[in-house]
C-alpha cells in the first residue's frame, strides 16, 4: 500500500514517453490535468499499484513506473547494498548475508549505479571548479592476469573528490614465463587490448576538465601526473587544453611516482585513491579469489562507490571534534542540495531523457564497456534507455 499513499502516488512527476511533450517536468503544470486515473493493479511485491493514462499520447503507467524498484519482483534494500559494497564486501558476499542470489544483487547495484549517476549529474549542474587537479591510473585486473585494465581517475587536489574515471584493458607486461608468454599469445588470437589505449581513455578523462572549469572563477588551472609518457600526448588531444596551455592559463606538472606517498606530495590525492580502492573495493584486493569478472558490472560497482566516497564518507576520518563534511562540500558543492538530492537515491528511477551525461559515465549507464573474450553487450533493459 505504500504507493498509494506516496508523493508519486498524489502527483505523477511526468510522461514517461519521451516522446510526449508531457515528458519535460518543466514544461508541465503540477495542478494540470495533463493524465487521468485509469484503475489500479495488484502485484504481490506491494499490493495494489495505482496507474494512470497520459492525456497527451495514450501512454499508460502507474506509481512504479518513477520508482527504483520498477519492473522488480522482489524488494531487497538498497541501502545495505550501497554501504556492504563500499566497505570492501564482494557481492557474492552481500547475497549470501542478505538470503539473495548474486543476480539479483548485481541487478540492484546496476539500478543504484544509474542513480549514483543521475546524483551526481545533478549535483554537478551549474558547478565548476576552484581547485587544482591530480590524474593517475590505478592498475587492476579482469578476467583474469593476462587481461590487466587501467582505471585512469581524476581527482580534486585538496577535497580529493572523484570527478570521474574511464577503464582501458591493456596487455599484459612484465615477467613471464614461457609457458604464461604462449597462454597470452594463444588468448591475442581471440582478445587484443587495443593499441594506445591508456592514451585514448586518459584522454577522454581529461575532456572532463572543460565542462568543469570557468576561467573567470579560476583562471589558472594545473594538472599534475606522474611521468607516464601517454599523458603529455593524451593532453594534446584536448583542444581545449591545448589553447588553455597556449595562454598560460593550463599547466601539466609531472612528479616522478617514486617519491614518497605521504601528504606533502603533490600526487597525494591519487595515491590515497589507490589505497582506498584496494582497501574498500573487494575486486581490487592484491592476491583474492574477489576479482572482477565483466568489465561493466565491475565498472558500475565502482560508480556506486564514487558517490559513497563523494557524498556519505567524511574528509578525514580520525579527526578531533565533529565529523567532518564529505568530500564533495570540500569540492565546493553545498551540503544542502545533497542533502536534497541525496535521498532520491534509494526510491526514485531517473530517466535518460532528464540528463546530459558525459561519455565516460554514458558508457557506465549503457554497459558499454567491453569484456575480454565475452562476443556479446551486456544485457541492458530497455526501460533504462527511456
Amino acid at each position: 500500500m505504500r504507493y498509494l499513499h506516496s508523493e508519486v502516488a498524489m502527483n505523477p512527476l511526468f510522461c514517461p514517453n519521451n516522446r510526449c511533450p508531457r515528458h519535460d517536468p518543466k514544461e508541465l503544470d503540477p495542478h494540470s490535468s495533463w493524465y487521468v486515473h485509469f484503475g489500479f493493479y495488484f502485484t504481490k511485491v506491494v499490493g495494489p499499484v495505482r496507474r494512470y493514462r497520459c492525456v497527451q499520447c495514450g501512454k499508460t503507467f502507474s506509481d512504479r513506473t518513477f520508482d527504483i524498484d520498477y519492473y522488480t519482483k522482489k524488494t531487497i534494500p538498497y541501502q545495505e547494498i550501497f554501504h556492504r559494497l563500499s566497505t570492501s564486501e564482494s557481492v557474492s558476499g552481500i547475497a549470501r548475508n542478505l538470503h539473495f542470489s548474486s543476480g539479483s544483487i548485481q541487478n540492484r547495484i546496476d539500478r543504484l549505479s544509474r542513480e549514483t549517476i543521475a546524483l551526481h549529474e545533478r549535483l554537478e549542474r551549474g558547478f565548476f571548479l576552484r581547485e587544482s587537479l591530480v590524474a593517475d591510473g590505478f592498475e587492476s585486473f579482469d578476467r583474469s592476469q593476462f587481461f590487466p585494465n587501467n582505471i585512469n581517475i581524476l581527482v580534486g587536489k585538496e577535497s580529493q573528490y572523484l570527478y570521474g574515471f574511464t577503464h582501458v584493458t591493456i596487455r599484459r607486461k612484465g615477467r613471464m614465463t614461457q609457458r604464461q608468454k604462449a597462454k597470452r599469445e594463444n588468448l591475442e588470437k581471440k582478445y587484443r587490448a587495443p593499441r594506445g589505449g591508456i592514451e585514448s581513455s586518459f584522454a577522454e578523462l581529461l575532456k572532463i576538465i572543460p565542462l568543469l572549469w570557468n576561467k573567470l572563477s579560476l583562471p589558472s588551472l594545473s594538472l599534475v601526473t606522474d611521468e607516464h609518457p601517454s599523458y603529455p600526448r593524451a593532453v594534446s588531444h584536448v583542444p581545449d587544453l591545448v589553447l588553455a596551455s597556449h595562454e598560460r592559463a593550463f599547466s601539466h606538472v609531472r612528479i616522478s611516482s617514486t617519491l614518497a606517498r605521504t601528504i606533502s606530495n603533490q600526487l597525494f590525492a591519487v595515491n590515497y585513491y589507490d589505497r582506498e580502492f584496494r582497501k574498500d573495493q573487494s575486486a581490487h584486493h592484491r592476491e583474492s579469489t574477489c576479482f572482477c569478472r565483466n568489465v561493466a558490472n565491475g565498472c558500475a560497482r565502482l560508480a556506486v562507490y564514487q558517490a559513497w566516497h563523494n557524498f556519505v564518507k567524511p574528509f578525514r576520518v580520525k579527526c578531533q571534534g565533529p565529523p567532518l563534511p564529505p568530500h564533495a562540500v570540500f569540492g565546493g558543492i553545498e551540503a544542502s542540495r545533497i542533502a536534497i538530492e541525496f535521498p532520491r537515491l534509494f526510491r526514485q528511477r531517473s530517466f535518460l531523457s532528464h540528463l546530459n551525461l558525459r561519455s565516460d559515465r554514458l558508457k557506465v549507464w549503457m554497459k558499454r564497456l567491453k569484456t575480454p573474450l565475452k562476443e556479446k553487450w551486456d544485457y541492458l533493459p530497455i526501460y533504462a534507455t527511456g
